[in-house]
């Protein structure tokens, strides 16, 4: 690589003109923008901020449903070591949990169920039954299209659901920003987890069953 006047240009160089002109070296995120439709995003952004101020002037009660995999590969890319060495964690397969919950971020409630293995749609039925048999006010369930969130195993329960106030809003396809819980399984795997917690699947799913029942409590994120 070399300049206008064909010098070599160094690497520290190169280094030192992006610092200057605001480049930082960060990890490279994974996106689904290019596979989604910008109009359609749009719009469920809009709606969902409509139901985030009748939810703050109590009209409804909102809620986003998700789930996310439990495993012993620690979700850690970074963290501090000596220099001239390198820290490995192992890679290790094999069993896993999945946790399946509802979350208000307006009252900062969460409610979460672990099950073993991959989860499911009867799995699925379970946790919404558990909001729709608790619910005070017109409910809206926010969650993606999922295969076990649209089997039609699902769908047949939603005129019952309705029947208590609990209405469910699917979101487009490739839009995981919309869905808030997923900022809070976010903090769980990648700050509230620890290294240790990752002894066995025994000790993990403890460290995160504590950390989702103590929500609200010793645990938070603000989206303010």
């Amino acid at each position: 690589m070399s300049d206008e006047i064909g010098r070599p240009l160094h690497p520290k160089m190169i280094r030192r003109v992006l610092r200057r002109n605001g480049f930082v070296w960060k990890r490279l995120r994974k996106s689904l923008r290019g596979e989604r439709d910008p109009v359609l995003f749009e719009f469920f952004q809009k709606e969902l901020e409509q139901l985030k101020q009748m939810a703050l002037e109590e009209e409804i009660a909102l809620y986003y449903l998700d789930e996310t995999g439990l495993n012993l590969n620690p979700h850690a890319p970074y963290g501090w070591q000596l220099r001239g060495s390198t820290s490995e964690l192992p890679a290790q397969r094999g069993e896993s949990k999945t946790i399946i919950g509802y979350f208000s971020p307006i009252k900062q409630h969460l409610e979460a169920v672990i099950f073993e293995g991959a989860a499911d749609a009867l799995c699925v039925i379970e946790v919404i039954n558990q909001l729709a048999n608790q619910i005070e006010r017109k409910t809206i369930l926010v969650l993606d299209q999922a295969t076990i969130h649209t089997a039609a195993i699902v769908k047949r329960n939603i005129p019952r659901w309705k029947q208590k106030g609990l209405y469910l809003q699917f979101l487009p396809a490739h839009s995981p920003e919309l869905n808030l819980i997923e900022i809070l399984w976010k903090h769980l795997k990648h700050f509230w987890l620890k290294l240790q917690d990752y002894q066995s699947l025994d000790t993990l799913s403890a460290a995160a069953a504590g950390i989702l029942k103590n929500y609200g409590k010793h645990y938070a994120i603000s989206f303010e």
